[in-house]
């Protein structure tokens, strides 16, 4: 039984919020300094702060280990044995791994850099299986919420021999969390194409030069059913200075009328979409506009199911909706960056007349430091096996 908060003493509640800082001063990574990221929150996900009645359960379950010196925190972690076979699931929503009844779990942890090792031999005392017949065993540990940006939650438990399996993508703040397993049977990890951020695929449409010529042909049009717009689905992403626009074709809102007469119009668009797809398969389609001169896309995911209706899974899996980009303007120094599964950061700078796909899922922005507009035609489309067939 877990106590209600009204129940709890307010020195217990003073004590466990001041250990609860060290908590979420641990968990902030340093590279998130350099990233253009909407909040002014250090820890991005409110739902993944440790808070004081986090910990004040977990005590009250036994499930917490601490260690202070000088009546301050050092080391401190969640951990529990698991009682049942239960299956662990990563942004795919895949089973990655497979947790068994006696294996032991780490949810979250925190500790001070000198005080390391010290930790880690704690971790490993807990794993020690005493046997009366046969020599000493060691359970099997996982790591079911390690901050993939964090150097520090990613070396702890490597150094314990964790085996990275894949992440999950939190909704809220776009924290990328990875499962670890330290143990010897064989886990299924993540599937095919999973750990793509961006990829060109092997499609073929518009010339550099036309291109241009939509480019010009976009700037001229006057009669969009949706025209230029920086509210609603950019929210605040385009920065203070709202550098991101966009005039949505087939809007992501369900059941709003398509823009047939742009497509009509513009048909240099329209062989854009049908080289690999159709318009009805596409569930948003949209012109994007990124300002120059420092314009900006701020960090955020596109996760969870494709568009409003809540039906369909996004990613690189036949029936599932697949984000592609084709840049009609861009230069060299507009950079479309990407943080992948394992937490590094990858600069990608993409080219005029290709076809990319993207892993919307993931973390991504836009720094526009060029001297023009970057210009994108994105999509949301049915995956079909081509297209799988056409990552490069």
């Amino acid at each position: 039984m877990v106590l209600k908060t009204s129940e709890i003493d307010e020195v217990i509640k003073e004590q466990y919020k001041e250990e609860a800082k060290f908590f979420q001063k641990y968990d902030v990574p340093p590279i998130h300094e350099s990233q253009p990221i909407a909040t002014k929150e250090k820890n991005l996900d409110p739902f993944k702060k440790v808070n004081w009645k986090n910990i004040f359960d977990e005590n009250y379950k036994g499930n917490y280990r601490y260690k202070k010196v000088d009546d301050e925190l050092v080391w401190a972690y969640f951990i529990k044995e698991s009682k049942s076979n239960r299956g662990i699931k990563d942004i795919a929503d895949d089973i990655v791994g497979r947790i068994q009844p006696g294996d032991l779990q780490i949810t979250r942890f925190a500790y001070n850099d000198e005080y390391k090792d010290d930790l880690i031999q704690n971790i490993q005392k807990e794993r020690v299986e005493k046997n009366n017949f046969f020599s000493d065993t060691e359970k099997d540990l996982w790591f079911t919420d390690v901050n993939m940006e964090l150097d520090e939650d990613k070396s702890l438990v490597e150094d314990i021999g964790g085996r990275w399996l894949s992440s999950k993508i939190t909704a809220v703040g776009s924290e990328v969390r990875g499962m670890y397993y330290c143990g010897t049977k064989e886990q299924p990890g993540f599937s095919k194409h999973e750990d793509i951020t961006i990829k060109k695929m092997n499609f073929k449409s518009l010339t550099d030069k036309e291109c241009s010529e939509l480019v010009e042909e976009i700037k001229n049009y006057q009669d969009a059913l949706n025209p230029w717009s920086y509210d609603g689905i950019n929210g605040n992403y385009g920065g203070p200075e709202k550098t991101w626009y966009t005039i949505e074709v087939v809007p992501i809102k369900p059941d709003s009328p398509t823009d047939h007469k742009i497509l009509d119009s513009l048909p240099k668009l329209k062989k854009i979409v049908e080289t690999i797809t159709t318009v009805d398969k596409c569930t948003w389609l949209v012109i994007t506009r990124v300002e120059p001169k420092k314009g900006l896309i701020q960090r955020h995911t596109d996760i969870g199911y494709d568009s409003w209706d809540y039906k369909t899974k996004n990613g690189p899996k036949v029936g599932n909706s697949l984000r592609v980009h084709f840049p009609i303007q861009v230069d060299d120094d507009c950079v479309f960056t990407q943080v992948g599964l394992d937490g590094n950061e990858i600069d990608h700078r993409l080219k005029v007349g290709e076809y990319y796909y993207m892993d919307k899922r993931k973390p991504h922005w836009v720094v526009n430091n060029s001297e023009n507009y970057r210009f994108h035609v994105i999509m949301d489309i049915e995956c079909e096996e081509k297209h799988l067939d056409a990552l490069l």
